[in-house]
């Protein structure tokens, strides 16, 4: 099993507009190494696009990404960025294979589609996906 994370830093633009592309670049960084702290050295890291990441957690269900994606979620809330040292905050959708689709793009769409709903939801969220309809149909 492994696990999808998709992370959004919430209000990137805000924070770009206002401290310029070269802070909002730092950001970036900074955050891609906060990931990186909190995660094992087998999981993998990498920017999506944007202000979007993926992270995939290797041999971990829906019990154990639950729990990584918020020790991320608070890791990030809890340091300060940027010349006026402010709090920037990450909203994570979660998917786990096989659970919540049979192909990578598959469980990056779920995990995409939770991300969307931890954005509705009020942002500074983990949301992670229910049972997949149409995997539970096939059974």
């Amino acid at each position: 099993p492994f696990a999808v994370l998709m992370v959004d830093i919430d209000r990137f633009k805000q924070y770009n507009d206002s401290h310029g592309h070269l802070a909002g670049d730092q950001l970036l960084s900074r955050i891609a190494a906060l990931f990186k702290e909190t995660t094992r050295t087998i999981d993998y890291v990498a920017r999506y696009g944007g202000e979007e990441f993926l992270v995939i957690l290797h041999e971990v269900g829906a019990d154990g990404a639950l729990p990584a994606a918020e020790r991320i979620r608070t890791r990030v809330a809890g340091e300060k960025f940027g010349p006026a040292d402010q709090q920037v905050t990450v909203s994570i959708g979660i998917a786990t294979f096989p659970e919540h689709g049979d192909s990578p793009e598959a469980i990056i769409a779920r995990a995409d589609a939770m991300l969307y709903e931890a954005k509705r939801g009020g942002r500074n969220r983990v949301v992670l996906a229910g049972p997949n309809p149409k995997k539970a149909a096939k059974s």
